[in-house]
């Protein structure tokens, strides 16, 4: 994953631990997007010269080391070097898995599901780019996005779930890639989409990115399990939001 000042970023909006934390815990779901463990890290940043000197760099890597080790993995190599443009961090992690799930196993007559609430980081960013400060949760979904690392592994484990993606481009966009990926068609009540109750709106939550929470297609013998799902992962609720129907 590539995270470019002023395009996924602004420093304005971060301190630089963590722009490096936020940009490590972004490349982790993707590993959670296929059900994997993490393993280790590879870092590159690019700055400027006074990146170099004043400690910035320095800080972002530091802010990529330690969320790597939260979710369980290290830093093993990487790259550092000047730039003459806007701040670079290029994160690579490397996971492992012997049952990945892909977004291309939908079927016809699955349940479609979510993890937790959306909308959050949307919002925040939203409030940011009008020049206002979000409140302290706002702030948290955006800074610190959690990679469903364990969530998807417990999932993969039921060997209900068919299909599943990480919601990094909003459930829409994302639904859409699984959609297509599947050859299926998705049908989703808005009314049923959790919206996190600090979200602007129920646009944010299902057109805004940034979430980093799980969208998967699974065999609704799944309706059995939630609870267990639940007392496995606290605090993370799943929240059934549609249907998988032939194109």
């Amino acid at each position: 994953d590539l995270s470019l000042e002023g395009v996924h970023f602004e420093r304005a909006w971060l301190s630089p631990e963590a722009i490096g934390g936020r940009a490590l815990r972004g490349a982790m779901s993707d590993l959670a997007a296929m059900a994997a463990e993490p393993v280790a890290v590879l870092v590159s940043l690019a700055g400027s010269a006074r990146d170099h000197t004043d400690g910035t760099l320095a800080a972002v890597g530091l802010g990529v080391r330690s969320a790597a080790e939260e979710c369980g993995a290290s830093v093993i190599g990487g790259d550092l070097t000047r730039s003459t443009g806007p701040l670079v961090v290029d994160v690579t992690v490397i996971g492992r898995t012997s049952n990945p799930i892909l977004r291309s196993g939908a079927q016809p007559g699955d349940d479609l599901w979510v993890t937790g609430t959306l909308g959050a980081a949307a919002t925040a960013v939203r409030l940011h780019a009008r020049g206002l400060t979000p409140d302290e949760s706002l702030r948290t979904r955006f800074e610190r996005p959690e990679p469903r690392l364990a969530a998807a592994r417990w999932l993969a484990a039921t060997g209900f779930v068919h299909a599943l993606i990480d919601l990094s481009d909003g459930l829409v966009g994302d639904a859409g890639h699984l959609a297509a990926a599947s050859g299926v068609r998705l049908h989703i009540e808005a009314e049923r989409v959790p919206q996190d109750p600090a979200a602007v709106d129920l646009v944010a939550a299902v057109a805004g990115g940034e979430d980093y929470e799980l969208l998967f297609a699974a065999d609704p013998a799944l309706r059995t399990r939630v609870a267990e799902f639940e007392a496995a992962c606290p605090g993370l609720a799943l929240t059934r939001i549609g249907r998988v129907h032939p194109i």
